[in-house]
């Protein structure tokens, strides 16, 4: 009797709350410095305003050399970066690439996804691509905030 009173106990135990999908993933980088001076910070978005930020020093990805951070997105900057990547026309026609790729330089870039969908906003493209591409990349920056800013840049 008690073991199967147990076994009713666990079963009636709620599921764990699966995680909401990811909305947006934002990175930026200093370019190829020497390991002193180099740094990454990686951005999640999640559709339920979930963020998590990952700041690297060096080349490191994992250890003493990163921080993490968590944040929640206010619904409305949510929602300001899927109208954005709407409106930006990215999904139906892509950003393309460059014709001469630049290396070493910092870079900036990320992605949205879209009911499913990737949307891709890479660091370069073509010039007359890159207003679509920022405008989007600018929504993602608009909504981390504002005391997670100082782990965006230099």
């Amino acid at each position: 009797m008690l073991k199967r009173l147990l076994l009713l106990c666990l079963f009636a135990l709620p599921a764990s709350a699966e995680e909401a999908p990811v909305l947006a993933e934002y990175w930026t980088n200093n370019g190829s410095l020497p390991p002193d001076y180099a740094w990454e910070t990686s951005v999640t978005i999640l559709a339920d305003g979930a963020l998590t930020l990952k700041r690297c020093t060096g080349y490191e990805t994992e250890g003493p050399a990163c921080k993490t951070r968590r944040a929640k997105v206010a619904s409305a900057a949510v929602e300001a970066i899927r109208a954005a990547a709407i409106a930006s026309g990215l999904r139906e026609n892509p950003a393309r690439p460059p014709d001469a790729v630049i290396v070493g330089g910092a870079m900036t870039g990320g992605l949205v996804w879209l009911e499913g969908e990737r949307v891709e906003l890479p660091s370069q493209t073509r010039p007359e691509d890159a207003a679509r591409v920022a405008l989007v990349l600018r929504s993602i920056t608009d909504a981390i905030p504002n005391r997670l800013n100082r782990f965006l840049d230099d």
